[in-house]
C-alpha cells in the first residue's frame, strides 16, 4: 500500500468514503447531521482536493483508494488565555468499511504525525464524536486522548 498526495483522479473514490461517514453520522446523530446528495460530496471532494490550505492524502493499493486523511494546520497567536501555538488538525480520515483493522488508518495517522513534525506543529488534533465509539478506541490506540469536551443538553 501507498500513502500518496491527493490527486484530481482520486474524486470518485473519495466520494464513496466520504459517503460511508457521512451515512454512519447520519444514522446515530440524525438530530444534526443532514443527507447529502451525490452532487455534494462530488462538490466536497472537488472543495479537497483544489484546496491549498488543507495537506490531504490517501492510502492506495492496486489503484483502489482505500483511505484518506485530510489535514489543516491551526495556529493560536496573541489570545488571551492561550499560548501561542501550531498544531496540525486532522479534519477528515475515513478508511473503507471493508478494510477497517487492516492498519491503513494507522498508518495515514502516522503520516499526520510525520507532516505535524515536518510543519513543526506541537500537537495533532481533531474532533470525534461521542457516539463513533469505534473511532474513539483507534484514535486512543493510536496515543490520542482527551484534551476537552463539547456537552450539550438536549431541548
Amino acid at each position: 500500500m501507498q500513502i500518496r498526495r491527493i490527486q484530481k483522479e482520486d474524486r470518485k473514490q473519495i466520494i464513496l468514503l466520504l459517503e460511508q461517514v457521512s451515512r454512519l453520522h447520519i444514522e446515530r446523530r440524525p438530530d444534526i447531521f443532514k443527507t447529502k446528495t451525490y452532487e455534494d460530496f462530488d462538490k466536497y471532494a472537488l472543495e479537497i482536493i483544489s484546496n491549498r490550505e488543507e495537506i490531504t492524502f490517501v492510502a492506495e493499493q492496486d489503484n483502489k483508494i482505500l483511505g484518506i486523511i485530510v489535514l489543516k494546520i491551526k495556529e493560536v497567536k496573541n489570545h488571551i488565555n492561550l499560548k501561542d501555538s501550531k498544531t496540525l488538525w486532522v479534519d477528515e480520515l475515513c478508511v473503507n468499511k471493508e478494510n477497517r483493522g487492516e492498519g491503513i488508518g494507522k498508518q495515514l495517522i502516522n503520516k499526520a504525525k510525520e507532516i505535524a513534525k515536518e510543519l513543526n506543529c506541537i500537537r495533532l488534533e481533531l474532533n470525534c464524536w461521542e457516539m463513533n465509539k469505534e473511532a474513539i478506541a483507534f484514535y486512543e490506540k493510536q496515543g490520542m486522548q482527551t484534551q476537552r469536551r463539547i456537552m450539550e443538553l438536549k431541548l
